[in-house]
This record gives C-alpha cells, sequence and structure tokens, in this order.
C-alpha cells in the first residue's frame, strides 16, 4: 500500500487545485485509512466551479470516466494523481462510478475487507461519482470489514489536537471521539495516542495529556482495536528557534567585535529545501567568519531538522551558503565594519571539492583554494596559484588565476568564473 505521512505533505496540502487569487475558495478534505497505515493523511481539496467535469483515469487500466468536479469520486481521482495513489474503478454507465481498489488493496464484497466511503462521519448512501461536496465538508476513504449487514464493521476515531505551534516541553491536552456509521459521536475513551515514541491511553471522557518534544512537526495517531484510526499534526519548538514551525523568527544575532570571537561563535541559519514532496525547514548552526582566521566552511554536521539522502544533504549545504552570504552582505552594507569587503567584492557560495564555503569573491572570480592568511599558508596559495596558471596555459584556456587577500584570507582565484570548470577537468583527466 502506498503510504504517504503527514509530515511529508504538509507543504503540499494546499496544491490539489489552485485557488483563485480574488479570495479563498469552496473545498472540502479527503483522507483515506488504509488497514495497517495512512495512505493520505487529511488534505483540502479546492472545489471547482459549479457544474465543471472532470476526467479521473484508472490506474490499474487506464480506463476514464467523466465526473462532477464537485464529487468524491472526483476529489479521489485527483488525489491519486497528485500523489501516486494507485486505484481502479468500475464505470457501470448508468449506475455510476464503483470503486474497485485504493493503493493496491482491493475490496472483498463477499468476505471483507472493503473500502467505504464515509461523508461527514456518515457512511455514504450514494456512489462516489453522485456524492456531491460542498465547503467544509470532510470525506474518509476506509478500508473496513464487512458486518452482517454488508455495511462498514468498523468504526471511525476523530482526533482534535492544538492548532497553534507549541514550545518544547510544554504540555498539550488531545481529545479523541468516536462515530458510527450513522454519524452518531461518542466517547473515544481507552483508545491509543502514539507520539514521537511515547503511546498514552485516552480516559473515560477521551482526552489524553502529552508533552510537546523534538523540534519541527511530527505526527501523533490514534488508533483503537475495532476502528478506523485518524492522524494529527503537532508543531514543536525550542525556545530559541521558533521558525521550525513557521513562527517569526527571533532577532538576529550580533556580530561581535573583530578578532574577539577565537572562531568558536555560531549563528544559526534556517532554510528550506525540498524532501520529497514537501518543502522542509533545517537549521544550520554555522560559525561566524573571522578576519584572518578560516574561511568559513558548510560542514554537513552543522545542519539539522531531517534525515536527508546525499542529493538533499548537498542542497541544504548550498542553500546554507546562500543564506548566510546574503545575511553577511546585508550586515555589512547595514554598517558592520567587521564584515565590509574592497570595492567590487561581496561574500559569495562557492562549492569546492563538493564543499559548500562563504567566501570573499567579485563578481566573476570562481574559487580554486582558500586558507586562513597565515605567512605560511599564504606563500602555499602563492605555489597553488602559479601551478594552476600553468595548467591553465598547458589546457589552452584564456583564463587568469592570482593569489588574493581578503578579509585576512589566502584565496586562489580564476577569472573568469565559467573556466573553472574546465580547468578543474583538464587538471584531473
Amino acid at each position: 500500500m502506498t503510504s504517504i505521512p503527514r509530515v511529508a505533505c504538509a507543504a503540499a496540502f494546499a496544491t490539489l487545485l489552485a485557488i483563485p487569487a480574488s479570495g479563498m475558495a469552496a473545498e472540502a478534505t479527503i483522507r483515506i485509512e488504509g488497514t495497517t497505515t495512512t495512505v493520505l493523511p487529511e488534505t483540502p481539496y479546492v472545489l471547482p466551479a459549479q457544474g465543471l467535469n472532470l476526467t479521473i483515469r484508472d490506474t490499474a487500466d487506464s480506463n476514464e470516466m467523466s465526473v462532477g468536479g464537485r464529487t468524491a469520486a472526483a476529489q479521489l481521482g485527483n488525489a491519486s494523481r497528485l500523489y501516486g495513489i494507485g486505484f481502479g474503478f468500475t464505470d457501470w454507465g448508468q449506475w455510476g462510478f464503483a470503486l474497485d481498489s485504493i493503493g493496491g488493496d482491493p475490496s472483498d464484497w463477499n468476505n471483507g475487507p472493503a473500502w467505504f466511503v464515509k461523508h461527514n462521519h456518515v457512511q455514504a448512501g450514494v456512489g462516489a461519482g453522485s456524492l456531491a461536496l460542498a465547503d467544509g465538508d470532510e470525506v474518509l476513504w476506509a478500508l473496513s470489514p464487512l458486518d452482517s449487514n454488508y455495511d462498514m464493521a468498523f468504526g471511525e476515531l476523530a482526533l482534535t489536537t492544538p492548532a497553534a505551534p507549541l514550545p518544547t516541553g510544554s504540555t498539550f491536552e488531545v481529545r479523541v471521539a468516536s462515530y458510527d456509521t450513522n454519524g452518531v459521536r461518542t466517547v473515544g475513551s481507552g483508545a491509543t495516542i502514539s507520539y514521537r515514541g511515547a503511546t498514552v491511553i485516552t480516559a473515560a471522557d477521551g482526552t489524553a495529556t502529552l508533552t510537546a518534544s523534538g523540534s519541527g512537526p511530527s505526527l501523533l495517531e490514534v488508533s483503537k482495536a475495532g476502528a478506523i484510526r485518524d492522524t494529527a499534526r503537532i508543531c514543536a519548538y525550542p525556545a530559541d528557534d521558533p521558525t521550525v514551525c513557521n513562527l517569526p523568527p527571533l532577532p538576529r544575532a550580533s556580530m561581535p567585535a573583530p578578532g574577539t570571537t577565537g572562531g568558536d561563535v555560531t549563528v544559526r541559519i534556517p532554510v528550506t529545501i525540498r524532501v520529497g514532496r514537501t518543502d522542509v525547514t533545517l537549521n544550520a548552526d554555522v560559525p561566524l567568519p573571522e578576519q584572518g582566521g578560516r574561511p568559513v566552511t558548510i560542514r554537513r554536521q552543522m545542519i539539522s531538522g531531517a534525515d536527508l539522502t546525499p542529493a538533499e544533504l548537498r542542497r541544504a549545504m548550498g542553500a546554507v551558503a546562500s543564506a548566510l552570504a546574503a545575511d553577511l552582505n546585508r550586515r555589512a552594507a547595514d554598517g558592520q565594519a567587521d564584515l565590509v569587503l574592497p570595492r567590487g567584492a561581496s561574500w559569495q557560495a562557492s562549492w569546492l571539492s563538493g564543499t559548500a564555503y562563504v567566501v570573499p569573491l567579485r563578481r566573476d572570480e570562481a574559487m580554486l583554494g582558500a586558507r586562513s592568511g597565515g605567512p605560511r599558508n599564504t606563500g602555499a596559495m602563492r605555489d597553488r596559484a602559479g601551478d594552476l596558471q600553468r595548467h591553465m596555459e598547458r589546457c589552452g584556456l584564456g583564463g587568469v588565476v592570482k593569489l588574493v587577500r581578503r578579509h585576512g584570507y589566502a584565496l586562489a582565484t580564476v577569472s573568469p568564473a565559467s573556466v573553472r570548470d574546465d580547468l578543474v577537468r583538464c587538471v584531473e583527466g
């Protein structure tokens, strides 16, 4: 079964259909619950204009069917297309749409389980192709065993959590309700809440108290034997970094005076990159540039906030370097004297041998090496620049390699910047 965690879908929730610029459009939510996992967490579907039909496609055999755009069938078909959730249906002509499977799990109407649709907590009495949706409606597709009447044997759990982000370490209350197939609500007592590895059982009144933990968004799940689970999203933020929950950042850290940092002072840089299907905010604790010290190097251990693939980590390192460079240039423009560079130079992100740096460069320069500007390092970089210039001439490239000293760094640079990759390929090849 295809599973899309709620955390991974967070930034994509509003993309099911575009919202007109004139204002908020009507929308209905869709949720898909399989036997053992949430296939699609609660996700808004923006309702198209009245009278608009949409074509949905069966991913099993590419069968197509035109349905009303404001029906549950259109909502499911659009979610399948956007999130890669396979589903199969049968077009019974005048009898309408019949769902056969979702995410590879079929409906077995003889022995169960089978896929049912609930509309505002009530088992639908019409097919999804005829089930009209209105603003604020809630649609649940659930794989459930059959009762003696071939209806849903399971009830539905509903989890209510705080909407606002929570400070890490604070306590919060959740409430669980249960709905039967007719939409009758009862207290969800004795249900299990799972949150960041911890579990609690709801009390007789359906409530439970938990402690916000970790940093950033995470998933709560409520489950109980004989019931359809529900999930909700909680965002916890440490006291020094509310940005992990999209709250306004704290006032920016002030840069220390030259020569007072010892290279040990860091500043937190929040950046957002695409991870899988969503945008994720990460934090990087980066050392501040120190005149005459080492150039600022962005290292993987500085970045926290998500498990990243090598490609995602490279994007994150580049994003951190770019964000830090922009911040340093802004500070210099605001009069931060210890960051001001010679005319024509600016703080720039630069890659060297797979590592991201932030260094002072001119507009059409690229970096070939950087070290702190002590006498020994300066001499070594001068020799390196000379060797690279000879390679430049041997390779027949029209660039100039030279040693420069900026912000107390010794830099080997090449201009124009466009020849750097050709030079590296020639030297290495």
